[in-house]
């Protein structure tokens, strides 16, 4: 299991039912969120799909990283997910 911080972009409609989307898709894969940080509505720097605003949901989770692909995968076929981006943590190293 690695760490990651997951930042998604979703359409500014039926926010509820879309974060439900989201989060099967997540626990599809056996994704173990450790911090959810919800950023809000926010206006995007450039129109995506015809909208100007997006709900920015931030999360800390971790996951298999094979997953990460299969993630991706779904991801692109949901058009109500704007944008997505995975980032590896560095593990702490300790003394």
């Amino acid at each position: 299991m690695h760490r990651y911080e997951l930042t998604v972009v979703l359409r500014n409609k039926d926010l509820e039912n879309l974060k439900g989307k989201m989060d099967g898709i997540l626990s599809k894969y056996g994704v173990s969120v450790v911090k959810d940080e919800p950023w809000g509505i926010r206006k995007l720097a450039y129109m995506v799909d015809g909208e100007k605003e997006g709900f920015y949901a931030h999360r800390v989770i971790d996951l298999p990283p094979d997953s990460v692909k299969k993630i991706i995968g779904e991801f692109r076929l949901n058009s109500d997910i704007l944008r997505y981006l995975f980032v590896r943590l560095e593990e702490e190293k300790t003394a």
